[in-house]
């Protein structure tokens, strides 16, 4: 038996207010390399004690640049009792009946187990219909889950922020609801299914702020934080972790604000061609003008409209060759609408420790010893309230089942999702250290 205790704290008090400060001793996969460079970096809140158990408030006490001074900022998850005024729509899903008439027809790919026994999280799809899939439900069905959705790309090769199914649902719910201010939403979903047992997630961490909304049954949480990241075990190797806790896999190397590095180069060097064409009208106007200096001032704007487009093609090919090249131009320009942010196997953000190991401590140090170092928080989400997560707190979710109706039929559990950029600035006004994600979204929304 597990000799972990849980440890209550008060809320907004104790050493729930103290913001852990990085060690300064390395950190590495599995622990080992004494002595090398830390590729740990994270800078935010930390779990202070093993069996923490996270502090609940009252949604409707926040405003929105509190909630980002302490907690968004902090990178300090949070229980929120109530729902948001903005968001409150989304209880006509607890309704079989409203989501079949909205969204019944809708194809979706649903994650299925082998048993009850098994945890989700291992990318095992299947395709049906929302409706299939809500008589699943009904009929008390525990072995099919209704996850994160596959998204398409628009037609500039920006993912959607959701998918067909939400996009169905979307007036039923804002696209950043007010409490999270500044931040950019990348994708927002919907969960559901039926255990009355409880059904794991299987542990992982995401890769974007989360703000989870439970709608019905109940959602238990044991929670990691990125400073723990070399104790997770994770299937994919670690790169880095970022000040604010954006965790990079091997071959996946990101902005800490999550943008890909040629990405974030086509952007800055986009920035760079608006502004040198800005200074060619000024210089061209000058030479009209007659004023002195005037071809000097063109040459150079000249000169600098040219570094620009060498820097955007230089961002755009990535250094490929032409048979890379080729390929991208013919994803690019090929027609159509791509699916993106395609659900995987066994992806890198999963631990390798199997869920029914978490709380045997011999088990632990025989095979995951560095896991016994971790100190793990805890919380129960009930319906009516919410948890924020900030992106790359490990986080096993197991989720329980509301009781049968009184037809006989289930209720199962619920919840829907925003995730959001991860920010990486210093204030409430400018939550990104650059405008790369509110720039996409104001591109992506113009018109809309």
């Amino acid at each position: 038996m597990s000799k972990r205790s849980v440890i209550e704290a008060e809320e907004g008090g104790g050493e729930a207010g103290k913001r852990s400060k990085f060690a300064d001793s390395p950190a590495h996969n599995d622990g080992d390399g004494a002595g090398e460079p830390s590729v740990n970096h994270y800078a935010g809140w930390t779990v202070p004690a093993e069996g923490y158990r996270l502090p609940t408030v009252d949604a409707a006490d926040l405003t929105p640049e509190g909630f980002y001074q302490g907690y968004i900022k902090q990178r300090r998850p949070v229980v929120l009792r109530g729902n948001l005024p903005d968001v409150s729509s989304i209880a006509k899903w607890e309704e079989f009946d409203y989501l079949d008439s909205k969204v019944g027809k809708q194809s979706i790919m649903v994650e299925r187990r082998s048993s009850a026994g098994d945890s989700f999280g291992r990318g095992n799809e299947v395709k049906m219909t929302c409706r299939e899939f809500l008589k699943l439900i009904k009929d008390g069905d525990d072995k099919h889950y209704l996850t994160t959705q596959d998204v398409q790309a628009d037609a500039d090769g920006r993912p959607e922020l959701m998918s067909p199914l939400m996009k169905s649902l979307q007036g039923d719910f804002p696209l950043r609801p007010s409490l999270m201010g500044n931040l950019v939403p990348q994708n927002i979903n919907m969960w559901m299914g039926n255990n009355k047992d409880g059904a794991s997630s299987g542990l992982h961490h995401d890769y974007h702020d989360n703000l989870y909304i439970v709608l019905k049954g109940r959602k238990r949480f044991r929670l990691y934080s990125p400073k723990d990241t070399e104790k997770m075990y994770t299937r994919g190797e670690l790169l880095k972790v970022h000040p604010n806790g954006r965790i990079n896999y091997q071959g996946e190397e990101t902005t800490a604000y999550g943008a890909d590095l040629q990405s974030d180069a086509a952007a800055h060097a986009s920035r760079r061609k608006d502004e040198a064409e800005k200074l060619l009208a000024g210089a061209e106007r000058a030479v009209e003008e007659g004023t002195p200096g005037a071809q000097e001032q063109l040459e150079r704007a000249e000169e600098e409209l040219e570094s620009a487009m060498d820097a955007i093609l230089d961002a755009e090919m990535g250094g490929d060759d032409e048979e890379d090249d080729a390929s991208a131009c013919d994803e690019l320009f090929g027609g159509g609408l791509r699916t993106v942010d395609k659900t995987v196997k066994n992806p890198d953000n999963f631990s390798r420790v199997e869920v029914d190991l978490l709380d045997d401590e011999e088990k632990l140090k025989e095979a995951f010893p560095k896991m016994l170092e971790a100190n793990a928080a805890f919380c129960d989400i009930e319906a009516g309230s919410m948890l924020y997560l900030p992106a790359s707190w490990f986080h096993e979710v197991t989720s329980f089942a509301t009781s049968t109706e009184g037809d006989g039929s289930s209720s199962g559990h619920l919840a829907m999702n925003y995730w959001f950029h991860p920010p990486d600035g210093s204030s409430f006004d400018a939550p990104y250290s650059t405008e790369f994600w509110q720039n996409d979204y104001d591109d992506r929304c113009a018109g809309k």
